[in-house]
């Protein structure tokens, strides 16, 4: 079980699909509601209840086919992205942010340099 911080974004490289980065799209378009750490504390994540992405007991019962759908059509307060990725890249996001998670370490490089 993880215990403590979620996602790191590949040290020194970047998540890409399709030529997209999604590290970027993370840090551009979740990370306010989910915080660069995953936390869920980001400016809007507190106010709107933005997911906690590094809750063990989410994170056990949480499959990459329903995160990737999620990530698409939104799920209460949080937008869908289907405009913006394609099935693909939300697959892809998915799959990073449980395997990430899963090895507890942190979204951000930023958040991995202030520990």
């Amino acid at each position: 079980m993880v215990r403590g911080v979620l996602v790191a974004w590949l040290a020194g490289g970047v998540l890409v699909a399709g030529g997209r980065d999604l590290k970027a799209f993370f840090q551009e378009r979740c990370a306010i509601c989910h915080g660069s750490d995953g936390s869920g504390k980001g400016a809007g994540g507190i106010r709107l209840g933005g997911r906690n992405l590094r809750d063990d007991r989410w994170l056990a019962k949480e499959a990459e086919a329903g995160l990737a759908a999620s990530i698409l059509n939104g799920k209460g307060a949080m937008p869908g992205f289907r405009r913006q990725l394609t099935d693909g890249e939300a697959h892809q996001l998915a799959m990073e942010i449980l395997r990430k998670a899963e090895s507890g370490k942190v979204v951000s490089r930023e958040r991995e340099l202030a520990r």
